[in-house]
């Protein structure tokens, strides 16, 4: 009983919630803003601008790579106490990054019309519009990024929720004028929440700068595996629904795209335990403190939300598939095992993200090969959804054992 209490009373446990609850806010206002923006732009719009942020998702994978390794840094500093210099880091990452961006912006102008004319698209500005909206996400992503790795978790789930607000409430406005004012709506509310940004994070940029010498060969190092490490856990929750929609009949798929979707939910729900996690590990690694028993805690609260949402999928699917409709009924059967499939792939990313904190940088090895031995098995045995759903479990089973021994290897080592 003890133990329990200890738990919930854990700063993890309240840390997560409070993530958990701004991402679900945000989330909300994510799916109002497809709901408006939809139906006020019509079927043709509305695929035009869904064509262009799928566009825009494929720019932004670079981005969570850059965020990784810049919580990293921060949260090293907090651990030093050393804010001047968390804002000289704040400062020339984003002059590097708008350079860069400036690079960018003149290679869009000369290739805009051939990218628009490839896509189908009506107008080449819209591309330009796409990457301003890019550009100003990822100069957001700094302050993001120092939020937290200095563990300002409110802060960042009020910002997040704010952000996707201004998103809504202007996309649902700008609409009426067309796709190309729906993607102008976009960089307003990018450029709003980055000035919000700046609110928490007064106690840096009131003080005296101080230089951080970076190592770049340091950085490199753990930027490229983290890099690959990233794709790997892409493509370990995602090859799946492309390789389904080629093997299957076009109903098939559908069906397994709706659990693709309500199984991300689980991920979706555990993943704020991770958005706290990393920082407070990376901040003990710096300390030279142990981090065991959070990790323990971590996989304890993942697991139990994993208990808990798995058999609610195994005992009213038909409730969690409302959402979808009648049609997509025929999913009923499969959300069961689905959910255990993405509950061993949850427990697996708090690991890697953990293995990431404490610079065990190989564990890129670990799912650069899971990854590749998913897609084997998927393309030798995919008669059945149900043998689909059986080889992810078997994978992500198996690959959740892989990271837990490494784990317990780079403790020793350490």
């Amino acid at each position: 009983m003890n133990a329990i209490k200890k738990i919930i009373n854990h700063p993890l446990l309240k840390h997560s919630t409070i993530v958990l609850m701004g991402s679900m806010a945000a989330n909300i206002a994510g799916w109002l803003y497809h709901l408006f923006v939809g139906r006020i732009l019509g079927t043709e719009g509305y695929g035009e601008l869904a064509a262009l942020l799928s566009l825009f998702y494929i720019l932004n994978v670079p981005s969570t790579v850059i965020q990784t390794v810049l919580v990293k840094f921060f949260s090293a500093l907090k651990a030093k106490s050393e804010h001047g210099q968390a804002r000289f880091l704040i400062r020339v990452a984003t002059i590097k990054i708008l350079l860069l961006e400036g690079v960018g912006m003149v290679f869009i102008f000369f290739f805009s019309q051939a990218v628009a004319t490839f896509l189908h698209i009506a107008s080449p500005w819209y591309i330009v519009w796409l990457y301003l909206i890019f550009a100003t996400f990822m100069v957001g992503i700094i302050n993001g990024s120092a939020i937290q790795g200095f563990q300002l978790f409110t802060a960042a789930s009020v910002l997040t929720t704010i952000g996707m607000t201004l998103r809504l409430v202007l996309g649902a406005v700008f609409a009426y004028f067309g796709v190309g004012w729906t993607l102008v709506s976009n960089i307003f509310s990018n450029s709003i929440a980055y000035g919000l940004s700046f609110i928490p994070l007064g106690f840096i940029t009131r003080v005296k700068e101080k230089p951080l010498m970076i190592n770049r060969k340091e950085a490199l190092n753990f930027s490229i595996p983290a890099f690959v490490t990233t794709l790997g856990v892409t493509l370990l929750f995602s090859q799946d629904v492309l390789l389904v929609k080629h093997y299957f009949t076009s109903f098939e798929a559908g069906i397994y795209a709706s659990l693709s979707v309500l199984g991300k939910v689980l991920f979706y729900a555990t993943g704020a335990v991770s958005f706290v996690l990393f920082p407070v590990v990376s901040e003990r690694k710096a300390r030279g403190q142990g981090h065991s028993r959070l990790v323990a805690i971590g996989l304890f609260i993942i697991g139990m939300v994993c208990v808990g949402l798995t058999a609610f999928y195994f005992i009213a699917p038909q409730i969690v598939l409302l959402a979808f409709g009648k049609a997509f009924y025929g999913a009923a059967q499969y959300m069961g095992t689905f959910a255990i499939f993405m509950s061993f792939f949850s427990l697996s990313s708090i690991l890697i993200q953990t293995l990431l904190a404490m610079d065990k940088v190989n564990v890129w090895i670990i799912t650069s090969v899971y990854a590749v031995l998913q897609a084997i098995l998927l393309v030798l045995f995919h008669g059945t959804i149900s043998q689909v759903i059986g080889v992810n479990i078997a994978v992500s089973m198996v690959l959740f054992l892989s990271l837990l021994l490494y784990y317990a290897y780079g403790k020793t080592r350490t």
